[in-house]
């Protein structure tokens, strides 16, 4: 959705940001280099250039492209049957978009069959009972490392180098599992 040129704003206010030649440089480039690495880890991972695609809105400020964003990803997305996605109640104002650009779409298309996994990063993921997925992803986090790896640009950041190493040793990802019916009854959706 976005270009990630806002990817160090915060690491420098907190200080948590690696200072070195590579860290020292403009927005504009960092949203150069974030892209690249976005296509690097899709091609590593095996999706098809056709089947890549990147809005490129200013990195923390997709919020105020929602209409436009809806329209550009309603062909897209139009005969999808699984949307991975992030959580409701989001307190990363992008991720929270994201949330709210795919329900409009999923509502607007009537995509009433459609099944959304759900992730969440910062805030607890709330699924209980029938809705709680866990899929076992055993190998494949060693994929899924190296795809992270692509990204290099982020590991100048203190949070992304311990995340990643962390995956190495992760067998499961957790998912709440629901459908347009469902939004609004749960926390996370």
């Amino acid at each position: 959705m976005t270009d990630g040129r806002a990817g160090y704003r915060k690491s420098r206010e907190e200080n948590t940001l690696d200072d070195c030649e590579e860290s020292r440089i403009s927005e504009e480039e960092l949203a150069k280099i974030r892209l690249t690495e976005a296509e690097i880890a899709g091609e590593f991972l095996g999706v098809k250039k056709e089947k890549r695609h990147f809005l490129k809105f200013y990195d923390q400020e997709l919020i105020n492209h929602i209409d436009e964003a809806v329209k550009k990803i309603k062909n897209i997305v139009r005969n999808a049957d699984i949307f991975v996605i992030p959580s409701n109640n989001n307190e990363h104002k992008d991720h929270q978009a994201t949330y709210d650009i795919v329900i409009q779409v999923a509502e607007e298309l009537n995509m009433e069959d459609l099944k959304f996994y759900v992730y969440a990063l910062k805030n607890p993921l709330q699924a209980q009972g029938q809705n709680l997925v866990k899929i076992k992803i055993g190998d494949l986090r060693f994929k899924v490392y190296e795809a992270l790896k692509k990204h290099k640009s982020q590991f100048y950041t203190k949070d992304m180098k311990w995340q990643t190493e962390a995956m190495k040793g992760r067998r499961r990802e957790r998912f709440g599992f629901y459908q347009l019916k469902d939004k609004g009854k749960f926390y996370n959706f």
